[in-house]
C-alpha cells in the first residue's frame, strides 16, 4: 500500500510538472499572455541603482519579454559569488547576476521548461559578448528545481541563491527549500520573492491549471513558510518585502479563489552555523559603507535600515545572520550591555504577516537611486 501511495503521489507531481511545462513552453509566448499581475514585476525603474538600471538595460529583447518574475531578487554584495537561480526561465535574472557578480563570479541557472532553457542558453554568447567578457559565466541546467543536487550541484557550493516566483509551482515545495539548503555554503542565503495567501486554498482551485500556471493556486499559506523553513535548517525567515497581487478580473476563476487574498513577498533564509535564534542578548553593528551600490545605507529586512557609520542594537540572533553571512564583511560588531534592541528576535520576525506590509509598489525611498521617473513598467 505504501508503495502504491508513492508511486500516486509521483505520478500527482509529475502530472503538476507537465502542466507547468506547457504553460510556460506553449501557452504564454511573452508577458502580455499574463492572465493576471502575479508573474509580473511592476516596479519604478527610476527607483533603482544606476548600475542595476544599466544591467537591466542590457538584457537581450526577447529574453526580458518570456520573464515571468514577482519580484526584484537582486541581492546585495554578489562580487565574485557563486549564485544558483531555482527556476531561471528565459535566464533575465541570471544574465543580470552575471554582471553584478563579474567575470570572476558565476550563475547557474536551473529550469525545466525546455522552450525557456533553448531561449536562455540561445543568448549566452549575445551577453558574455555585451558584457565585455573572455568567456562565458552563465550556465543553464534543463531539470527540476525539487533535484538541484541530482542535477550536479554540489553540496555547500553555492553562496547565493535565488528564486523568482517559481517555488509556488512546484508540487513538493518542502524537497524544494531541503536542495537549497544542502548546496548552500554555510553562511550561505536563499533570497527569493514568490506568491502567498492568506489562508489555505481550496483544492478546487488548487486543480485549475490557469491559476496554478499564473503562480497563484500553488502558492504557500504565509504561515506554512516557518515551519519548512525550520524543518530542512535554516534559521526562521527574514521578510525584506511585500506587495499585492491581483486576482484575474474572470467570475469563473474569482470563485474558484473565494476571499483568499495574495501578494508577493521577498524573504531570506540564511543557512547558518548556530541555532541560538531566542538569544535576549543585543549586539551593536555599524554598517561600514562599503557594499557597492550602497554607500550611504542598506536595507537588511522591511523594518531594519542601517546607515554608513551610524552604530544600530540589533537582537544577537539577528545580527548572527550577518555576521557569519557574505554580507558580515561590511559590518563591525560590538558587544552591547545597554538596554535590549527595541528590534524583535529573530524568531519573532517569523510571525510579521507580510500583508501587513503589502502596498502597491512605487517610487521607493532609496536615496541612493534616482526617483526621477514615475511611470511603472514590467520588467
Amino acid at each position: 500500500m505504501a508503495d502504491l501511495n508513492l508511486s500516486t503521489e509521483q505520478a500527482e507531481q509529475s502530472a503538476v510538472h507537465q502542466d507547468v511545462k506547457e504553460y510556460y513552453g506553449k501557452s504564454l509566448a511573452n508577458t502580455s499572455d499574463l492572465k493576471t499581475t502575479a508573474c509580473c514585476t511592476r516596479i519604478n525603474k527610476g527607483c533603482l541603482s544606476e548600475r542595476l538600471r544599466t544591467a537591466l538595460g542590457n538584457i537581450h529583447q526577447e529574453v526580458t519579454s518570456k520573464y515571468y518574475g514577482c519580484g526584484l531578487v537582486f541581492p546585495e554584495a554578489v562580487e565574485k559569488c557563486h549564485i544558483l537561480d531555482l527556476g531561471s526561465g528565459s535566464g533575465r535574472d541570471c544574465f543580470v547576476l552575471s554582471q553584478l557578480v563579474g567575470e570572476t563570479g558565476y550563475v547557474t541557472g536551473v529550469d525545466m521548461t525546455k522552450e525557456q532553457i533553448e531561449v536562455a542558453r540561445k543568448h549566452v554568447d549575445y551577453h558574455t559578448s555585451k558584457f565585455g567578457y573572455g568567456s562565458p559565466n552563465v550556465v543553464f541546467i534543463e531539470g527540476l528545481i525539487e533535484d538541484v543536487i541530482e542535477l550536479g550541484i554540489e553540496r555547500d557550493s553555492i553562496d547565493v541563491i535565488i528564486s523568482n516566483c517559481v517555488i509556488n509551482l512546484c508540487p513538493n515545495k518542502w524537497k524544494v527549500f531541503q536542495g537549497a539548503f544542502a548546496a548552500l555554503k554555510a553562511g550561505g542565503e536563499l533570497y527569493f520573492s514568490d506568491i502567498y495567501a492568506d489562508r489555505p486554498i481550496s483544492q478546487e482551485a488548487r486543480s485549475n491549471k490557469i491559476l496554478h500556471g499564473e503562480c497563484i493556486s500553488g502558492a504557500l499559506e504565509w504561515k506554512e513558510l516557518m515551519s519548512i523553513a525550520l524543518e530542512v535548517g535554516f534559521a526562521p525567515p527574514v521578510l525584506v518585502d511585500a506587495s499585492p497581487v491581483t486576482v484575474p478580473d474572470n467570475p469563473e476563476l474569482s470563485s474558484l479563489l473565494g476571499q483568499t487574498q495574495f501578494c508577493s513577498a521577498t524573504y531570506r533564509l540564511f543557512k547558518t552555523n548556530h541555532h541560538e535564534h531566542d538569544s535576549t542578548l543585543s549586539e551593536e553593528i555599524t554598517y561600514n559603507g562599503t557594499i557597492a551600490d550602497h554607500p550611504n545605507k542598506i536595507k537588511f529586512s522591511h523594518d531594519i535600515e542601517l546607515k554608513t557609520g551610524t552604530p544600530l542594537v540589533l537582537p544577537a540572533s539577528v545580527s548572527l545572520l550577518i555576521k557569519e553571512s557574505r554580507l558580515g564583511s561590511h559590518f563591525s560588531f560590538a558587544p552591547w550591555t545597554g538596554q535590549s534592541s527595541p528590534y524583535p528576535s529573530l524568531s519573532s520576525y517569523s510571525d510579521f504577516n507580510p500583508f501587513q506590509i503589502s502596498v502597491p509598489s512605487g517610487c521607493c525611498d532609496n536615496k541612493e537611486a534616482s526617483c526621477a521617473s514615475s511611470s511603472k513598467s514590467c520588467c
